[in-house]
């Protein structure tokens, strides 16, 4: 698993690079081949059997490399991006309820309502014709994040930790990406969002 890491890691970087450099070999290869290499990831953990919280995380996994492939292609293909990666999140949210859930845990609710509340009436008067999915995504995201902290919650173990952390870090990436998109660009928001995003997917692949 350590020198997947170190690939996963690798070919981030590549990426990263390719985008600054504006190497396009770099940026086109380098960002689907990190995040399938931390589905590759989920295969070569020693979990068992293939659960139904496998399965899920698995299936979101392979939604992002999608969404991954829609947002990078030189035409915008932002909503289909955007429809990607809300499927990856309700798998994940499935994920989240899988066995234990759905929770309702009201104080972890309170500061991530908070906070999306506010993200929302900065980005959302940037948002034009793209208001309703914004909104959407925004929505479902939040119900992610919420149940992942609700499992961490109730169940307290390692795997349920690194959920909520991977949930936490997604919220961070998107956060950002909406921002740099609708909002403001500067020059750092691609190795930011990246580098959340990424780790994001690797703790969600490490939670199973």
């Amino acid at each position: 698993m350590n020198y997947l890491l170190l690939l996963i890691i690798l070919s981030g970087l590549l990426h990263i690079s390719g985008e600054y450099l504006k190497v396009s070999s770099l940026k086109y290869v380098f960002k689907p081949v990190t995040t399938a290499l931390i589905i590759l990831l989920t295969f070569q953990l020693k979990t068992g059997n293939f659960t139904v919280y496998k399965i899920l995380i698995i299936s979101g996994l392979v939604f992002s490399l999608i969404g991954d492939v829609f947002l990078m292609l030189p035409k915008d293909r932002f909503v289909a991006g955007l429809v990607s990666f809300l499927i990856a999140h309700l798998l994940f949210i499935g994920a989240m309820v899988s066995g234990f859930g759905p929770f309702f845990a009201w104080l972890p609710f309170i500061p991530i309502a908070i906070y999306m509340l506010i993200f929302l009436w900065i980005v959302l008067p940037k948002t034009g014709k793209m208001t309703i999915p914004v909104l959407v995504y925004a929505l479902v995201i939040m119900i992610f994040l919420w149940q992942a902290a609700g499992r961490a919650w109730v169940l307290a173990g390692i795997s349920s930790t690194y959920a909520f952390l991977g949930a936490m870090l997604f919220v961070i990436s998107d956060s950002i990406l909406a921002y740099n998109k609708f909002v403001k660009t500067f020059k750092l928001a691609e190795f930011f969002i990246m580098l959340s995003y990424w780790s994001a997917l690797v703790l969600l692949a490490l939670s199973i």
